[in-house]
């Protein structure tokens, strides 16, 4: 494909997995694949991705933010951990040749779908304040080490997992749950972008335009979050899981590892 012809068909595919990410996280799935089926070699698609990513990331965190749907201080300290643990992901990417990492991405996606599908209820009382002393702080540094060590080296389905997470070792209601996640991602993404900036894989000529529908993308999507809540998110959580699945088998049919 031309730069042009990469754009036109990576805009509104932006659009919607910034929207899926808002929601409930796993727009990667659609994401990434997008950019490799473009052609750009997979590091250069890395790059783009991370970058897309932190656009609409940030956009749906200031929404949650405003609305009162993070917790500062968990949030910081999830986020931390998760900024470290990504760098060192991103650059443990840009060290491996493109045929692993194909195989480690398509490897991943039934494991996350049958997590999702294990968790059937999602709560919608926050319980939160059940979880204190050092209880807490090792419950928020696995959330860390998990949600930056996958999303650096692998992605799709991170912010889907980081919200499972949230909710079920730091136990928030759902809606808060993907707020902090939104915090927890965007330290993700502010490192891995970082990490495949400096050594120059980011296509800006297609990475631009593309986060621009990224922006508009994840503010919408936030906004759906927001006003229907748990109702809303939980079946796009169920949805992307089906997604994985599907998307799991087909390139299992086509060979498209």
């Amino acid at each position: 494909m031309t730069e042009l012809q990469m754009i036109l068909f990576l805009c509104p595919i932006f659009f919607l997995t910034s929207f899926v990410d808002a929601v409930s996280g796993g727009g990667g799935l659609v994401a990434l694949p997008a950019y490799l089926f473009t052609g750009l070699p997979v590091h250069n698609a890395y790059a783009c991705n991370k970058v897309g990513c932190l656009v609409g990331n940030f956009t749906s965190f200031v929404r949650f933010l405003k609305n009162g749907l993070i917790d500062g201080k968990t949030a910081i300290g999830v986020g931390v951990v998760t900024f470290f643990c990504s760098a060192c992901g991103a650059q443990l990417v840009l060290h491996l040749p493109d045929r692993p990492l194909k195989i480690m991405i398509l490897a991943s996606m039934p494991a996350v779908a049958l997590l999702i599908f294990m968790s059937r209820e999602y709560p919608q009382v926050n319980r939160t304040e059940e979880i204190k002393g050092w209880k807490r702080i090792r419950a928020c540094l696995l959330t860390g080490v998990i949600m930056g060590f996958y999303d650096g080296v692998l992605g799709p389905g991170s912010g889907t997992v980081v919200i499972l997470l949230f909710t079920k070792l730091l136990k928030y209601d759902l809606k808060t749950a993907s707020g902090n996640a939104k915090a927890a991602l965007l330290a993700s993404t502010v490192a891995a972008s970082a990490s495949y900036i400096l050594a120059g894989k980011v296509v800006w000529t297609v990475a631009v335009p593309v986060s621009v529908f990224g922006i508009l993308g994840g503010y919408v999507g936030a906004g759906m979050a927001i006003k229907k809540g748990a109702q809303f998110i939980r079946p796009m959580m169920l949805l992307i899981a089906a997604l994985l699945i599907v998307k799991m088998a087909a390139d299992m049919v086509h060979g498209g590892v």
